[in-house]
């Protein structure tokens, strides 16, 4: 029977508890603060607010450090595993799925790398049902196979928070930021079939922001349902934000369950503090 690794990386955003339990290996994205490393599982969302917004420190991400991919594989190969199933963030949000199979290369040890088109709990769902697919006794091929066909029924729309951050990404134009202040505008962000983010709609208020993305979730469950009913709404640190969007899912379908959830500190780097989205998988 092949003996297989599981590996994917921080912006999948697992407890330490449930990595531990599924047994999958969390590779770390890096956060720059101020020119200092971190760790994204050892920073919390507090701890990066401080930085950025009290004390108004730079901020960007990377990718893990190519070094300790390596070492992590070659130890993989020292254990005796037969090869891994590497499960990444969007190639369009980081270069870690790169790296990986470079590092995989460089170990001289196979490893089934995917690029999950996505982040969160849609990169998440797709070790769950890897390793539901394992534990079934399905075959390394036939578990990427099913990855790859589960990974295009993503679903993600995001509010955001802070435009200032977007600007100093690249993301937006400064006139751009303007126009958004003034006429009151709250973008929405969603990922195309690759996993790139592209805009999705304008919205005038967080009242209608909130409606638009529920009007898409609404419209995917009449046409395709929601894979196990289950829908996530994640934010970073507005808690009243996703009360307001967890009351309009529950009010308009009923019979979903909605998980609450935060963004890990890297989505926060780039879109800010004050952001709220909803994700889910078509069934």
């Amino acid at each position: 029977m092949t003996k297989i690794a599981w590996i994917t990386d921080s912006m999948a955003n697992f407890s330490q508890e449930e990595a531990a339990r599924l047994g999958v290996d969390i590779v770390p994205i890096q956060l720059i603060v101020d020119g200092n490393g971190y760790s994204e599982t050892k920073l919390s969302l507090e701890d990066l607010h401080r930085y950025m917004i009290d004390q108004k420190k730079e901020a960007k991400t990377s990718q893990p450090i190519f070094g300790d991919f390596i070492a992590r594989y070659e130890r993989l190969k020292e254990e005796g595993y037969d090869c891994a199933i590497a499960v990444h963030c969007s190639n369009g949000l980081s270069s870690t799925v790169k790296n990986s199979k470079a590092a995989a290369e460089a170990a001289d040890f196979t490893v089934y790398t995917i690029d999950s088109h996505a982040a969160l709990e849609a990169q998440q769902e797709l070790v769950r049902i890897g390793k539901a697919a394992e534990a079934e006794g399905k075959s390394v091929e036939e578990i990427v196979a099913l990855l790859e066909a589960w990974r295009d029924k993503k679903n993600f729309f995001m509010i955001i928070g802070n435009m200032e951050t977007m600007r100093r990404g690249g993301r937006v134009s400064s006139g751009e930021m303007f126009l958004a202040n003034i006429l009151n505008i709250k973008p929405i962000i969603t990922l195309d079939e690759t996993g790139k983010v592209i805009p999705f709609k304008k919205a005038r208020s967080l009242k209608k922001a909130y409606a638009e993305m529920v009007g898409e979730l609404e419209r995917c469950h009449a046409e395709n349902g929601v894979k196990d009913n289950r829908v996530f709404v994640q934010t970073a640190l507005a808690p009243n934000m996703q009360d307001d969007l967890v009351a309009l899912i529950e009010s308009k379908l009923p019979g979903l369950e909605v998980v609450r959830t935060r963004f890990c500190p890297s989505i926060a780097v780039h879109a800010g503090f004050e952001t709220v989205g909803v994700l889910w998988l078509d069934a």
